[in-house]
């Protein structure tokens, strides 16, 4: 049995560094001043960056903000119907196929039931992109919460609901302040998460050039066009604010923030 484990541990360093580490490294090798410099002379190209942050702020603000909510059914009303469902359901984004999400988020906000909105209801709008950032990255929040909730336990809403608190102003005046941690880090899981969707917002929010592309979106025009070395220089990037947003993360929550959240 040792020797099972030993093998494993002798394993992880070349699997980690081959399969996960070089990749990035091959990255930027694959970097050059001329790819430099057509991406970020391209007007589209921080368009896209604009259109990547802002989204994935409103999503990340989104994804908080429900579950703050999810938070309050969890500490409060467990038994409830509408929570086993949210508590089922929280974790489906991240199973289900974006593509799918991306098609499901299509079909109920696109022009079969929003199309008093416009030609084509919200999709292929900055809206559309926002939501379905919010799709895929929810669950982090709403994990991150959860976890939260767990590390301040109950004693605090004792002592609130002692005091003649309701469950609701025990929630919003204790609890809630008590997280702020756990939601800062749920809103940078659910931001870096959101900075790297592709499919869903293909789907519903469209690859429109200076209108709804993201830096996601511009990578994969830009390899179909056979420009492979704007690709990278935007790849490269992305590469380097998602690992800013992982840094910051560890910073605010310990090293081991990012798996608690998640977990």
């Amino acid at each position: 049995m040792i020797g099972r484990y030993e093998l494993l541990s002798a394993l992880f360093p070349p699997l980690f560094f081959l399969f996960i580490a070089f990749p990035l490294v091959a990255l930027v090798l694959n970097l050059t001043p001329r790819g430099l410099a057509q991406a970020f002379g391209d007007p589209y190209f921080w368009s896209a960056t604009f259109n990547t942050i802002l989204c994935a702020a409103a999503a990340a603000v989104m994804g908080v903000a429900t579950a703050v909510g999810f938070g309050y059914y969890h500490l409060f009303k467990r038994d409830s119907v509408i929570y086993r469902i949210a508590d089922f359901l929280n974790d489906l984004p991240v199973a289900l196929p974006h593509t799918v999400a991306g098609l499901a988020l299509l079909l109920a906000f696109g022009r079969r039931y929003f199309w008093w909105l416009g030609e084509n209801g919200l999709a292929f709008t900055l809206v559309a992109v926002t939501l379905a950032m919010f799709f895929v990255s929810y669950p982090l929040a709403a994990r991150a919460v959860q976890a939260g909730l767990e590390e301040v336990g109950r004693d605090l809403v004792e002592v609130a609901r002692t005091l003649g608190d309701t469950p609701a102003q025990a929630y919003a005046r204790v609890v809630v302040p008590a997280l702020r941690e756990a939601l800062l880090g749920g809103f940078l899981l659910a931001f870096s998460r959101s900075l790297s969707e592709f499919a869903a917002v293909i789907m519903f929010g469209g690859n429109l050039p200076g209108k709804t592309q993201v830096l996601a979106s511009y990578v994969f025009t830009r390899v179909e066009a056979g420009d492979l070395e704007a690709a990278v220089a935007a790849s490269v990037f992305c590469m380097a604010l998602s690992l800013a947003v992982v840094a910051l993360v560890r910073s605010l929550t310990g090293a081991g923030g990012l798996q608690r959240a998640q977990g």
